[in-house]
């Protein structure tokens, strides 16, 4: 019989965690809440409201990336699902999971089709994608939700709800913790890609998603992390045949979107992100050895999972 355990990592949740733990009690799963040393949880209270629940505090801030690692090892679960403490699962959520392993057999990682928290009528996502430049996007993000949305391949899952399977999870040594925050979802998902393994998006198994409780949208935080990791998931993850003709747009563009956070006053922040990102750069120039080495697929294969049309990345379509 297949396995789940499902993974909510907090950091300063207590608005939304109950809502996010009472939509997952029903399922048939390892319920793992692991906590970032945010001191805002009453655990005593948590642990008699839910008393099935796995709890792992911990003593610091280890962000997304190490925070989510150190609980999937004590994991159980053949898959693994991961679940933001301001993402509330529907009811059918894991048995659409279910059926869409059932269907796709050979598929390790699905995403979840995402629902404005506070409009019901509008998407927060529907899985990530990545433009043939080197930049992830989340696809489908504040467009109205589709009368009609089939389950496709993504490039990517949204780290606010998917799951994937424990050894893929395993062989990539999930997340990269030099991330911290930001970014490593796409990240794993184009490192799942060079190793030919897609992402499949499941529009039966939905989530209402506020996005950004515990950092802030456009916050100081989420603006230094995204700029850093970018530019190192561009590095690591874009094979040279794709990366030598489009590096020269990729840094332009960082260096408009930089220009014009500046002129927005966040000059300081955004310099020190993109100078910390190139100080950063040799570990990340040899995890990129490793990984261009081991992959699966050659360029072309990548090349047509990456968005090209100018349009659709402007829609962010879906």
């Amino acid at each position: 019989m297949t396995t789940f355990s499902i993974i909510v990592l907090a950091y300063k949740s207590a608005p939304t965690i109950e809502r996010c733990l009472d939509a997952l009690m029903p399922f048939d799963a390892e319920i793992i809440l692991a906590d970032n040393g945010s001191g805002d949880l009453d655990f005593d209270a948590l642990k008699t409201r839910y008393p099935t629940v796995k709890f792992l505090p911990f003593t610091e801030n280890l962000g997304f990336a190490a925070g989510n690692n150190r609980a999937a090892q004590a994991a159980t679960g053949e898959w693994l699902g991961f679940i933001n403490p301001d993402a509330f699962a529907d009811a059918g959520w894991l048995d659409a999971m279910k059926t869409a392993i059932k269907s796709w057999p050979y598929t390790a990682i699905f995403t979840s089709l995402q629902i404005d928290a506070a409009d019901p009528n509008r998407l927060d996502g529907a899985g990530d994608g990545m433009t043939v430049f080197g930049f992830p996007y989340r696809a489908g993000f504040g467009q109205p939700l589709p009368a009609h949305l089939t389950g496709k391949p993504v490039f990517s899952p949204c780290g606010a709800a998917f799951i994937i399977r424990r050894d893929l999870f395993q062989r990539l040594s999930g997340f990269d913790e030099r991330f911290f925050c930001y970014c490593e979802d796409a990240d794993l998902g184009a490192r799942a890609r060079l190793l030919g393994h897609e992402c499949r998006l499941v529009p039966e198994a939905k989530v209402a998603h506020i996005g950004s409780a515990s950092t802030g949208v456009r916050s100081d935080f989420a603006l230094y992390h995204g700029y850093r990791n970018r530019v190192w998931l561009y590095a690591k993850t874009m094979p040279l045949w794709l990366l030598i003709p489009t590096l020269p747009v990729h840094t332009g563009l960082t260096l408009l979107g930089a220009l014009k956070d500046t002129l927005n006053g966040k000059g300081g922040l955004v310099w020190r992100a993109l100078g910390d990102a190139l100080k950063g750069m040799g570990p990340i120039l040899r995890s990129r050895t490793q990984i261009q080495h081991n992959r699966e697929i050659g360029a072309l294969r990548l090349a047509k999972v990456l968005t090209w049309n100018p349009l659709k990345i402007i829609r962010r379509s879906p």
